[in-house]
C-alpha cells in the first residue's frame, strides 16, 4: 500500500507569511513600549513640576516673608536653588525626563549635578528643561494662585524648537495643580509644518504667553 510523505519544512510561501506577521508583531510592540515610556515620561514630568512649584511656595512662606520673589523665567523656578534652600540631587528635577537635558554644565568635567543652574549670574538655560513666570510683567494675586500659571515645558534647546514631549505641553499653576495642552489645539495658530508649541510671548497660548525660558 503507497502512502504519501508530507515534505518536512516551511515553503517559500509560508516562510514569506510567517516572517510578515513577526515584522508585524514586533513593530506593534515597539509602539507599545514607546507609547509607554512617553506616557511615564509625561507623568514624571508632571509630578516634578508638581514638586518645583510646591518648593517655590514653600520657600516664599518659610524664607521670603509670604512674597513671590521678583524674579521672571527659570530664574523664578532656581530662586530656592540661589538661597539654598534646595540643593544636590533634588535639582535633578530641572531636567525633564522626556528631554536629554542633565542639570550639569557641559564644561563641568564633574559632571556635578546642578552646576549649570547654581551660578547666579551665568546660568546655563540648557540645563533646565522649565520656562518660568515672568512676574516682572506679570504679576500674580496671592487670591487667585489656582488660576495663574507658574511653569511649564519649555520646548526649546540651544535655539531650537525641541519639544519636552511630543503633542502635549505639561503646565502647573501656583496651587500646584497640573494642566495639559494639546498641540493638536493650536493646528490653526501654528506656522505650517511645526508641530510644537511654543513658550513665551509669542505663544498662541494665553497660559505660555506669561513664562520665559531664559
Amino acid at each position: 500500500m503507497n502512502r504519501r510523505t508530507r515534505r518536512a519544512g516551511f515553503t517559500l510561501v509560508e516562510l514569506l507569511a510567517a516572517m510578515a506577521i513577526l515584522s508585524l508583531l514586533v513593530g506593534l510592540s515597539l509602539t507599545l513600549v514607546s507609547k509607554s515610556r512617553a506616557t511615564a515620561n509625561e507623568n514624571a514630568c508632571q509630578q516634578q513640576l508638581r514638586d518645583i512649584a510646591g518648593v517655590l511656595q514653600l520657600f516664599v512662606d518659610n524664607r521670603n516673608g509670604g512674597k513671590f520673589p521678583r524674579a521672571a523665567g527659570p530664574k523664578l523656578l532656581l530662586t530656592p536653588v540661589k538661597e539654598g534652600f534646595i540643593s544636590g540631587e533634588a535639582l535633578k528635577k530641572f531636567a525633564c525626563p522626556g528631554t536629554d537635558d542633565e542639570t550639569f554644565d557641559p564644561a563641568d568635567v564633574s559632571k556635578t549635578i546642578g552646576s549649570g543652574l547654581t551660578d547666579w549670574d551665568n546660568i546655563n538655560y540648557d540645563c533646565i528643561s522649565y520656562a518660568g513666570r515672568d512676574l516682572l510683567t506679570a504679576s500674580v494675586r496671592k487670591d487667585k494662585l489656582d488660576n495663574e500659571v507658574l511653569a511649564s515645558d519649555d520646548n526649546w534647546f540651544a535655539g531650537a524648537g525641541r519639544p519636552n514631549h511630543g503633542d502635549i505641553v505639561n503646565i502647573v499653576f501656583f496651587d500646584s495643580h497640573i494642566s495639559i495642552k494639546k498641540v493638536a489645539d493650536y493646528k490653526d495658530s501654528l506656522p505650517e509644518g511645526q508641530d510644537w508649541l511654543p513658550v513665551g510671548p509669542d505663544s498662541p497660548d494665553e497660559d505660555l504667553k506669561k513664562l520665559l525660558f531664559e
